[in-house]
């Protein structure tokens, strides 16, 4: 990303990726991160976190992919969003006629700032926060997600629309302690028939990649996954996505 004659280094294989940043349209330190909402001639607004490109204007594929449409039957369905704060998700699934949907991110900075200059990607579900068949939840999903354990509730989908597959060697560390905390609770709340998506990273990354689905197969229950994969122009790279279900 040059601005201003300074280069950052967004990569998923130590590649430098140079974007045609023309503005800085917004730029905050939440409790959690680093928040920039960027404008590319090209791609249009774009939201960055701790200088790692997120979500972008054009980047509906993006969204698509990891939703599965066409493929997946959201009708009548109850879904749990974790995270998607940027809330492209969200608004998308509802054009799919769900029955409910339920949204849990913990960074209220990052929504208001999407609500202000991604909604070409977002609608109004991040500025209302609720409707007759969503309703977005501030808050921290693993606590959430204990609370809907206690209480029995099941969906028929869970979306882990959260942090990338650690770039790394070995599955050690807080990322992947997270991931699999994030594996094990999605599984104790989704219905028997249902399903575990979310995105994996750059396809270039198979190392990681390939820890992520040894993650998957010391799942117990045991799971079965199959992968999908898109060019997401913000990434300028192809992204991997998981379909997670019970085998």
């Amino acid at each position: 990303m040059k601005r201003k004659e300074k280069i950052v280094v967004i990569f998923v294989d130590e590649r430098i990726i140079e974007y045609d940043i023309d503005s800085l349209l917004y730029e905050a330190r939440s409790p959690f991160q680093k928040i920039q909402i960027m404008h590319s001639k090209t791609l249009g607004n774009m939201l960055i976190l701790d200088e790692l490109q997120n979500i972008a204007e054009s980047d509906l594929i993006y969204t698509e992919t990891l939703m599965g449409r066409g493929n997946e039957n959201y009708e009548g369905k109850e879904i749990c969003i974790l995270g998607g704060g940027d809330g492209a998700l969200l608004y998308e699934l509802l054009k799919e006629n769900p029955k409910h949907v339920v949204m849990l991110e913990i960074d209220e900075l990052v929504m208001q700032a999407c609500n202000k200059y991604l909604n070409s990607i977002c609608g109004d579900v991040l500025e209302k926060r609720k409707g007759d068949n969503y309703e977005i939840i501030v808050g921290d999903c693993v606590e959430y997600m204990k609370k809907f354990i206690s209480e029995g509730r099941k969906f028929d989908y869970v979306f882990g629309d959260l942090t990338d597959i650690p770039i790394s060697g070995a599955p050690i560390g807080e990322c992947w302690d997270f991931i699999r905390t994030i594996l094990e609770h999605s599984f104790h709340i989704l219905k028997s028939d249902g399903k575990y998506l979310t995105h994996g990273n750059g396809t270039s990354c198979v190392e990681s990649l390939e820890l992520f689905e040894e993650q998957l197969r010391l799942l117990k229950p045991k799971v079965k996954f199959t992968t999908s994969k898109a060019f997401v122009p913000s990434f300028m790279e192809e992204w991997l996505f998981y379909q997670v279900s019970l085998a």
